[in-house]
């Protein structure tokens, strides 16, 4: 009973600590639950979103190259035409061209055989030796095949269209996959006479866009209306490769959905998996800016943003576990700040518990001290201070009474003893009375009968010896009972035996 009592009253500060804490800990959990599920709904909303203003701002981008490599073209455009005559010439317009603007690749002017007398083909083809390299080279054709034979040489000729050329058609410039812009040259009359042709490092163009990229290892592409790439993050994509590559055996169904959407003009997304990974594409229309004086070509490019799904569970991962330190780092400081707290805010209930285990010993007398907190373990150690003085008092009363007590029963049990004293002693007196009385009794008795029995025959000499004889033993046994009765009974007994 006792332990059970201590155990009631003793202030369990170590179990309300891990108490509040697991309470803590449980909401904590909750709110993490739902705040890590809003998150990774908010993270795949700011994807979206990102990806939308990354692949506008690509395009945007890509637009600007093409369009610094239009109107550089175009400058150059205006005194080629000037300088038709003047087949030299040509050479330092491309030189120039390719020097002034980073972009470009290589420039080639390419006329029709014998526009310039006694030349079957000519040709002034300035490029670099890499997109990257200052040097540059001068040649007079192609190393592939005769310039006539390419199809952008033919379809600007025979169409006169000012236009970017599809990089399937053409293949590509001195080992690189390049696309061109090419505007037929014209004399005054309207007549082609030629080609003007800009290259574009598809390499180049790829690099720039990726340094720009949202997350570690998302890649932009940029198909053609056939599907072919433009830009793409592996190099070898970009040697006329095509998105349907991989689906044309039935596999990856949702890249071919997504190609195919992307052919169509649409804006959207699209989940797939390839070669075992997740990824998200977020796709939309390369829409040119309209600029005074371009030509807007109806391109059908498409521009996709492709991100890992391991790029977003990474950032998803990177929340967590920093939310997660912070939450462990969190719960240790309140943890310890719970313990301070609860160890001095109960620092009255293990005094009180002390002294209930005095109080649970007997020693009502332990001082408690008094409190100024009116909160409910201050109101407490009040009550408790009030239930000690109030024990104590009436442990005080307690110990007066059993002392009273105690000195009654004393004077009881030397009352009870000296009782039982006289009571033996009364009895062995009245045992030898009742032996010394017996024999008169008897007498008294025989001397009765005598008269009864013989009552009618017996003379008066007879019965006045037997009625002496009763008179006699009755006062031998008076005599024997004299000291058991007061004088005075005894007197008037003796005084009225004789009349009786």
């Amino acid at each position: 009973m006792k332990k059970l009592f201590l155990k009631i009253i003793s202030p369990p500060s170590l179990k309300l600590n891990a108490r509040i804490v697991s309470e803590v800990v449980l909401l904590l959990l909750v709110s993490l639950a739902v705040m890590f599920y809003y998150s990774r709904k908010t993270l795949r909303e700011e994807m979206t979103q990102d990806a939308e203003q990354v692949l506008e701002g690509t395009v945007q981008h890509v637009d600007n190259i093409l369009l610094s490599v239009e109107q550089a073209a175009g400058n150059i455009y205006f005194e080629l035409e000037r300088h038709l005559d003047e087949p030299e010439r040509m050479y330092t317009l491309s030189k120039r061209l390719v020097e002034c603007n980073p972009n470009i690749m290589g420039c080639a002017i390419a006329f029709k055989p014998y526009f310039y007398s006694g030349k079957e083909r000519f040709m002034a083809y300035v490029h670099r030796k890499r997109y990257d390299s200052p040097e540059l080279i001068t040649a007079d054709r192609y190393s592939q095949k005769p310039y006539t034979e390419l199809v952008r040489y033919r379809e600007t000729m025979e169409t006169g269209n000012v236009a970017w050329m599809n990089p399937q058609k053409y293949g590509k410039a001195e080992g690189e996959p390049v696309i061109s812009f090419c505007l037929p040259i014209s004399t005054p009359d309207g007549e082609h006479v030629g080609v003007l042709s800009v290259d574009v490092s598809l390499e180049l163009l790829s690099h720039i866009i990726h340094t720009t990229k949202p997350s570690p290892h998302s890649y932009c592409i940029l198909l053609d209306s056939d599907g072919t790439f433009i830009i793409h993050a592996d190099r070898e994509k970009l040697e006329g490769h095509s998105v349907f590559e991989q689906t044309e055996d039935g596999s990856y169904p949702r890249v071919r959905m997504a190609g195919e959407n992307m052919l169509a003009g649409k804006t959207g997304s699209q989940y797939f998996r390839l070669n075992d990974e997740a990824y998200y594409v977020f796709y939309k229309p390369f829409l040119r800016n309209n600029v005074p004086g371009r030509a807007l070509q109806n391109m059908r490019w498409s521009i996709g943003m492709v991100y890992p799904e391991e790029d977003i569970s990474s950032a998803y991962r990177q929340l967590f576990l920093h939310v997660l330190t912070i939450a462990v780092i969190g719960l240790l400081v309140f943890y310890i700040l719970c313990t301070h707290v609860i160890r001095r805010q109960l620092s009255p209930l293990r005094e009180l518990t002390e002294s209930a285990i005095d109080i649970a010993e007997g020693n009502y007398e332990v001082p408690i001290s008094e409190t100024s907190r009116e909160d409910e373990i201050g109101r407490f150690q009040q009550h408790f201070n009030t239930m000690q003085l109030a024990l104590a008092q009436r442990a005080r009363e307690q110990e007066k009474l059993t002392a009273t007590l105690q000195e009654r029963h004393d004077s009881l049990r030397k009352a009870y003893e000296q009782t039982v004293g006289d009571v033996e002693l009364k009895e062995d007196f009245l045992h030898n009375m009742t032996n010394q009385m017996i024999e008169p009794a008897e007498d008294i008795a025989r001397s009765a009968k005598v008269l009864c029995d013989g009552y009618p025959t017996i003379s008066h000499k007879d019965a006045t010896r037997e009625a002496d004889n009763i008179l006699r033993q009755r006062n031998t046994i008076m005599d024997m009972l004299t000291p058991m009765l007061t004088p005075t009974a005894s007197s008037d007994t003796r005084k009225e035996a004789p009349h009786a």
